[in-house]
């Protein structure tokens, strides 16, 4: 069995891995080549897409984790990796088969759509010592509707704008008009809850996460 000392520097090579994956994503998506890009935008344009500001958010965190492994940064794990795990499963189960993974795994999009949600969610299920109050799974799952608020609250302001690239419907939600629009949003964002659930309940099988909200020692509640 690995010590502490040894799982502990696995997660530091983990966090080294994880903010070089994405760093090599960001750098191919903002500089745009385009042998390299599938179902991306030019440039800062990228940032728009969930799945660009989900895995650069768990780059952030793992940059974090390298100094600093307590409370906070174990929360913002499991944020993260609900966040990059949707992606990874929206690929897997609708963009996949609809589009062909080939081109859903293709250059920047294997980093983003594949590898990184991966490692970020093996990642957080191999933490110790991790919270899993609702609040926490609550709040993983509610960066999808804070996403969503902020896409919906757009296009009213700014309207639907012209045709792709330049149009602010982008993931095409309004298509079918907006009572399934919010259909959509609701699905994703339970799916992410779900997601959210099934990585701490892993975390807690095989990675010696708390169950009780009993505070560790040394550390206070929040």
């Amino acid at each position: 069995m690995r010590s502490e000392k040894d799982k502990s520097i696995i997660r530091k090579i983990t966090n080294v891995v994880l903010v070089i994956l994405v760093s090599i994503g960001m750098y191919m998506t903002m500089t745009y080549r385009s042998a390299w890009m599938e179902f991306q935008m030019r440039g800062i344009m990228c940032l728009r897409y969930f799945t660009v500001q989900s895995n650069l958010f768990a780059g952030i965190t793992a940059l974090i984790a390298l100094f600093y492994e307590g409370k906070p940064t174990k929360v913002l794990k499991l944020m993260s990796a609900a966040a990059t795990g949707l992606t990874f499963t929206v690929v897997v189960l609708f963009l996949g088969p609809v589009y062909g993974y080939g081109r859903m795994y293709k250059n920047a999009n294997l980093f983003f759509h594949l590898i990184v949600p991966l490692i970020a969610m093996v990642d957080y299920i191999f933490l110790p010592d991790t919270r899993k109050e609702m609040k926490w799974k609550i709040l993983s799952a509610a960066l999808t509707l804070l996403y969503g608020f902020g896409y919906v609250l757009n296009i009213l302001i700014n309207g639907k704008g012209g045709r792709y690239p330049n149009n602010n419907d982008f993931y095409f939600f309004l298509r079918w008009g907006w009572g399934v629009a919010i259909l959509i949003f609701a699905v994703i964002v339970s799916v992410s809850f779900g997601i959210t659930n099934l990585l701490c309940a892993l975390n807690s099988k095989v990675g010696g996460g708390r169950k009780t909200s009993r505070p560790i020692k040394g550390e206070t509640t929040a």
